[in-house]
């Protein structure tokens, strides 16, 4: 019922004032696969999808509020609660300060908000195919018990850089294909699009796997995505041609001309995508979880290998030339920004810069590691700041310090690590949490996939550390004691110095 609940809320903010000035022409909404037709249309501003908003569906178990004084716009239900201020570059998500690439705003007393962040955070796919001006939504659940139609088996030739559909794969196709997702499970891709210099893949299941290469004569990228198939809802939505491939072009980009996608095979089942490109260029290759995405990432990573196929493995960091290993480290926060708080009223910005500070007095006359913090006193520095700056010092490893929160939730406690770009982040989470945990010596929560900002955006291995949770008061205490802190700085330098390779 939520996530009936989260469709239907965006159908009505969708509806939502029909005297909106300034729409994008012939911008359209999909909701799973279904055209939507409102009487406003969202607009795009700044290159951003904003949309109506007001207050819907609180029988459904959702509400949206609207506080006329404070300008702030609420949407909540029993387990989350998201509130957007117009012009606030930030947003809170369950207390929990989340920065916005664009802020609310208003048009003619109409309060837009990004599309993107709010359909994501309700639990949505939300994609954008800029060809044909389409904004796609789809539920986590949709697409389970549709059938896939068998495209027809006339291709193009591979040597002019088609898509390859045969019935049974060639034997100098490589069809063993590893996946995560168990066998005879197909996962159903859902949307393609290319959006913020990303490929984004939305897919129904976790653990799709995907497998890349880097082909040359012409330049182009190929992700196999094996045991996978097309929804049927995407496969009516997108545009296909005679020859089974659909195709999405790309004006006015640096890098990417097109990108095409077809069935690959049907033993195994696997979904193909070239992305054609003008020049070699850097990306990285990753998965997202909630909701399931495969990502090509053309703002950061290391180039894919030229004829080598993989599945993401954990990269090597180069020694230095000369000179030290440079780590970025990042206390979350800061400044204006405090983060979450304690029943006590302790706060996340500062508990984060003091374990900061330790790190690196660890490290102050270490000769093989440099420390570069992004902020060392309480001032807050954006997260595109904090990216700027690991990129322009060319840091080796990024180790973003947070404690955790949980609204009304006071016996949660534990210990939990992060990352967002699984082939360039994974090992280096799983190094850290392993020593974060036997220092905290809390409750073993985890290593996380999720997309947060500077795990995102950032080129080299990069986590986040949620050390542990303020709102429990046990957690709390041992958060603001000088003996744990110094623990857990231990840890994230000796969880440094393994990745690295190292002698302690």
């Amino acid at each position: 019922m939520k996530k009936i609940g989260a469709i239907v809320l965006f159908c009505w903010m969708l509806l939502l004032l029909p005297n909106m000035m300034h729409a994008e022409a012939g911008l359209q909404l999909y909701l799973n696969g279904e055209s939507v037709s409102p009487s406003a249309t969202p607009q795009i501003i700044k290159g951003s999808t904003m949309i109506p908003i007001r207050v819907v569906v609180e029988e459904l178990g959702f509400q949206v509020d609207w506080n006329k004084k404070t300008r702030m716009a609420s949407i909540h239900n029993a387990e989350k609660t998201i509130q957007l201020v117009v012009d606030q570059k930030w947003a809170t998500v369950n207390d929990k300060k989340v920065t916005l690439d664009m802020p609310p705003t208003l048009s003619k007393d109409t309060t837009l908000v990004p599309l993107r962040f709010v359909g994501e955070q309700m639990g949505l796919v939300v994609n954008w195919e800029s060809e044909s001006k389409s904004v796609f939504l789809f539920s986590s659940d949709f697409g389970s018990e549709v059938t896939q139609p068998v495209p027809p088996t006339t291709t193009p030739e591979p040597e002019q850089g088609g898509i390859v559909t045969p019935t049974v794969p060639s034997e100098s196709s490589d069809t063993d294909l590893s996946s995560g997702v168990k066998s005879g499970e197909i996962a159903e891709v859902q949307a393609v699009s290319f959006e913020d210099n990303r490929l984004i893949v939305g897919v129904n299941k976790s653990g799709v796997v995907p497998k890349q290469e880097r082909l040359t004569n012409p330049d182009r990228v190929v992700i196999d995505l094996p045991n996978a198939k097309f929804a049927d809802s995407y496969f009516k939505s997108a545009v296909f041609g005679t020859n089974g491939t659909g195709e999405i072009q790309v004006p006015n980009h640096d890098v990417v001309s097109k990108i095409r996608f077809s069935l690959f095979s049907n033993t195994p089942s696997t979904v193909r995508i070239v992305l054609d490109l003008t020049q070699s260029q850097n990306a990285s290759v990753y998965t997202e979880q909630n909701p399931n995405t495969i990502v090509v990432d053309f703002n950061s990573g290391t180039l894919i290998p030229e004829g080598n196929s993989g599945t993401g493995q954990q990269p090597v960091v180069t020694p230095p030339q000369s000179g030290k290993y440079i780590v970025m480290i990042d206390p979350g926060h800061g400044g204006n920004d405090p983060g979450t708080s304690s029943p006590n009223k302790r706060r996340e910005k500062d508990f984060n810069l003091s374990v900061a500070q330790k790190v690196a007095d660890l490290f102050r006359d270490d000769a093989n590691v440099q420390i570069i913090m992004t902020r060392s006193d309480d001032t807050y520095p954006t997260l595109s700041d904090r990216v700027a700056l690991a990129k322009q010092v060319q840091a080796n490893l990024f180790v973003s310090i947070h404690a955790n929160s949980v609204e009304n939730k006071p016996t949660i406690s534990g210990t939990e690590t992060y990352y967002t770009r699984e082939d360039a982040s994974k090992g280096f989470a799983e190094v850290m949490h392993a020593k974060l945990v036997q220092a905290t010596q809390l409750p073993d929560r985890g290593v996380r996939q999720k997309s947060l900002h500077v795990t995102r955006e950032t080129t080299m291995p990069a986590v986040l550390l949620e050390v542990g949770y303020l709102s429990n008061l046990t957690d709390e205490t041992a958060l603001f004691s000088d003996e744990f802190q110094n623990r857990v700085a231990q840890s994230i330098r000796d969880g440094i110095y393994v990745y690295l390779g190292l002698q302690p």
